[in-house]
């Protein structure tokens, strides 16, 4: 990647700055339907610039092209079930969005060719959470820029905390335990905060992916419209924050 393109990837940050991290650990008052229809709006044009070029056809770009897509058919999943007032399963969804997120970002700059082609079998054993997180810090440093990389460490940091909240979902710890009573029946009981919360970090993890995606395939209009998305959306991270 060339120093400009490390700029653009990381200009990404700068707009993280503003939208923050949203964690699944404390509700808020809601904004679901806002969110819910953001969310859908964005993914329907994420899905349309994605459709704009072909690809090189090597394994490293049709292994990012992949979790591209998986993303996108996870998101539109979460939609579903939330739809369908199956709000547990669509929380429990929302980590499977990040994961091909932050893989990608591991395939793109960390692995080598070799691991790219077992990642594409199956045949690769990827490193655990934090590991890559590492990885992902070290390989994406820019001691030129200290302050977008502080802004990438700040980042990391975020998402580990917010993986612990979505791994309880995903894997029916305590959060999702906790919210599958109310008062001492068994009936889920789940807030429009912590809903609102959760479909929206499903949405900037999209928003991630395909930002990352783009820079890797030098499709740089892509890159600058999903950074002017993610810009647009900044005012829901503040509206959450407030509980409005």
């Amino acid at each position: 990647m060339t120093s400009s393109e490390s700029y653009i990837f990381l200009a990404v940050f700068a707009a993280l700055a503003l939208v923050a991290l949203i964690y699944l650990l404390s509700p808020k008052m809601s904004l679901l339907d806002d969110i819910a229809t953001r969310g859908a709006e964005i993914r329907t044009r994420l899905h349309e610039l994605l459709l704009r070029h072909k690809y090189d056809g090597n394994t490293k770009n049709m292994v990012l092209a992949a979790y591209v897509d998986i993303a996108l058919e996870h998101h539109k999943a979460i939609w579903q079930l939330h739809k369908s007032g199956l709000n547990g399963s669509a929380l429990a969804l929302v980590r499977l969005v990040w994961d091909p997120y932050l893989r990608a970002l591991w395939i793109n700059k960390v692995a080598t060719a070799e691991e790219i082609e077992q990642a594409s079998r199956d045949d690769l054993r990827f490193p655990k959470m934090s590991k890559m997180r590492e990885d992902i810090k070290q390989s994406y440093d820019d001691d030129s820029d200290p302050e977008q990389m502080k802004k990438l460490d700040e980042f990391l940091k975020g998402v580990k905390e917010a993986w612990e909240a979505m791994c309880s979902y995903t894997h029916s710890g305590g959060l999702q335990i906790g919210r599958r009573f109310t008062f001492d029946e068994v009936k889920p009981k789940y807030t429009e905060g912590e809903i609102a919360e959760g479909l929206n970090l499903a949405t900037l993890a999209l928003l991630l992916l395909l930002q990352m995606f783009f820079v890797s395939m030098k499709c740089y209009e892509e890159v600058k419209e999903v950074l002017t998305l993610v810009e647009q959306n900044t005012d829901v991270a503040e509206r959450l924050r407030n509980g409005r």
